[in-house]
């Protein structure tokens, strides 16, 4: 057909095959019946659909968490490596530490222990946050051109996609808390021993949704790791292991209160010395307190404040997500 209707078949023949076709019967017919289905019939409504999209939220939201949860499975590059990541800090953390958890004879051991805690939540929070990036760019632009098409809103796509995290992190949770619990030698006790997967379960989860965060308001991933890397440093000075609460300027003591990783702190720490009354040495001095009340003097952690620490944690999540699904919604960094 191409062979037959080319300029070089138009030049052979003689005859312009546009010009020839409107001298034709057939073109008459065609422009009448053009004509005809232009003009809707009396009494015709426009069409008219109740909603944007065929599916309803909750038919996107379905899905959406469908389509995700698959692409999770078939990316192990992302979930195998921070899984592995994951068991080498908790292999290093717990060997590093090895049983320092019921040595609370000096001040000296409570800071190892709180060392022990800092660096494990740091290490794998940051490797959280970093690994997920690339895939929440990756499927960025895929939500792109699929919200253009009418698939689906930015809503049910950013809910399913932060819905797809938690399973993944509450398994690496799990095996990093028995793992660093059982080698450090914290108390077996069933309260601490929850109180600690509580807490590091979420301080995970809010920095994988912090990663996904700075992917949402930054147009591409190159430039969320600069942005993520620079909350890194004062995630680390307000966290109230290397400057303690008291000792903070009352200036900057307001940064303390929104830093996330601070309540983290909090919590890993009074969980587990909030009952303890066996008196300790304060380095450098004679003096011996409790250990209840050297945190609450030394760090400004206080016994009965677990409820509020949860709470905050758990804000903290929520709060990283809802940015991320807003500034989805929100923000296009589309080329054209």
């Amino acid at each position: 057909m191409l062979e037959v209707s080319s300029i070089a078949a138009e030049v052979r023949l003689g005859m312009d095959f546009a010009e020839y076709y409107k001298t034709t019967s057939l073109y008459q017919r065609n422009k009448a019946l053009i004509r005809e289905l232009s003009t809707p019939p009396p009494g015709a409504n426009d069409l008219f659909f109740p909603t944007q999209y065929s599916q309803s939220s909750l038919g996107q939201f379905k899905s959406c968490l469908w389509k995700q949860w698959i692409t999770y499975w078939r990316s192990p590059d992302y979930n195998l490596v921070r899984f592995f990541f994951t068991l080498v800090t908790a292999l290093m953390v717990g060997t590093v530490f090895w049983r320092v958890g019921m040595k609370r004879n000096t001040s000296g051991d409570l800071s190892k222990v709180l060392g022990a805690m800092f660096g494990a939540v740091m290490f794998v929070g940051i490797n959280n946050c970093q690994t997920v990036q690339p895939v929440v760019a990756v499927e960025r632009t895929v939500f792109y051109r699929e919200r253009a098409a009418g698939m689906y809103s930015a809503l049910p796509y950013a809910l399913a996609q932060v819905i797809c995290e938690i399973p993944y992190v509450f398994v690496q949770a799990s095996y990093y808390v028995v793992l660093v619990y059982a080698m450090v030698n914290f108390e077996w006790k069933v309260e601490k021993f929850f109180w600690f997967f509580f807490i590091s379960f979420f301080s995970f989860l809010y920095f994988t949704y912090y990663g996904m965060m700075t992917v949402s308001i930054t147009p591409n991933q190159q430039v969320a790791s600069i942005f993520a890397a620079a909350f890194y440093g004062i995630f680390n000075l307000f966290s109230g292991f290397f400057i303690p609460r008291p000792k903070i300027p009352k200036y900057w003591v307001w940064y303390y209160w929104i830093c996330p990783v601070a309540w983290t702190v909090y919590g890993l720490i009074v969980s587990q010395y909030r009952d303890v009354t066996k008196e300790i040495n304060i380095l450098g001095t004679n003096h011996n307190v409790t250990i209840k009340q050297y945190i609450d003097d030394q760090y400004g952690f206080k016994s009965d404040f677990m409820g509020p620490v949860a709470g905050v944690l758990v804000a903290f999540t929520v709060f990283f997500a809802f940015v991320f699904a807003f500034c989805i919604k929100t923000m296009n960094f589309q080329n054209r």
